[in-house]
C-alpha cells in the first residue's frame, strides 16, 4: 500500500473532529449538506483508517526490534488541537467565500502534513487507543515514531509493521 494514500486517509481521519463539529454547526442551516459532509469526508476517514491498519498487519513483513529509547509522544496532540482544530470551531461558513477559503487552508495543511512528520499527531488515534512514541530500534540509524495499543518502554522487544520509512504500527 503506498506511504502516500496512508498518510492523506490519516491527515483526513485526524480532522473528523473538526468535521463533526461543522457538521453540528451545519445541521440547522444545509442538513444535507452536513449529513454528506460527516459521512463523506468523516466517518469514510475513520473507517479507512481502520482498514489501512488492518491491511498493514495482515500484508506486510512483522519485524521484532528491540526497542533502545523510547520518548512518549501523546503531548503532541494536545497541540495540534489546540492550534489546528479550535480555531477553525469559531470560523464562519456562511458564504462561498468563506467555504472556499477554508477549502484553499485545508489543502495547503494536507500538503504540509502529508510531506511532513506530522502525520503522527492524530487525536483520532489517541480516541482509537493508541500511543504514539518515538522509539530507536536496535540496529536502525535514528529515531522513528512508533503507534501501539500497548505501553512501550526502553528494552522492550516490539513487532511493528512499517507505514512508512520513519513510521511504525504495532503489530
Amino acid at each position: 500500500m503506498p506511504a502516500y494514500l496512508a498518510r492523506s486517509v490519516l491527515f483526513l481521519c485526524s480532522y473528523f473532529p473538526l468535521v463533526a463539529i461543522y457538521c453540528i454547526l451545519l445541521v440547522g442551516t444545509w442538513p444535507l449538506w452536513a449529513v454528506l459532509l460527516l459521512l463523506s469526508a468523516g466517518l469514510a476517514s475513520l473507517l479507512l483508517t481502520a482498514l489501512i491498519f488492518h491491511q498493514l498487519r495482515r500484508a506486510n513483513v512483522a519485524y521484532r526490534r528491540k526497542a533502545v529509547s523510547v520518548t512518549r509522544r501523546d503531548g503532541d496532540v494536545m497541540a495540534y488541537v489546540a492550534s489546528y482544530i479550535i480555531p477553525f470551531v469559531s470560523f464562519s461558513l456562511t458564504n462561498v467565500q468563506q467555504a472556499l477559503a477554508l477549502g484553499v487552508f485545508f489543502v495547503v495543511l494536507f500538503v504540509i502534513y502529508v510531506h511532513s512528520n506530522m502525520i503522527y499527531v492524530n487525536p483520532m488515534l489517541n480516541l482509537g487507543g493508541y500511543h504514539l512514541y518515538e522509539v530507536e530500534i536496535e540496529g536502525n540509524d535514528g529515531p522513528r515514531m512508533y503507534i501501539a495499543r500497548e505501553r512501550l518502554v526502553r528494552g522492550d522487544e516490539i513487532r511493528f509493521v512499517a507505514l512508512d520509512n520513519d513510521i511504525c504500527l504495532q503489530a
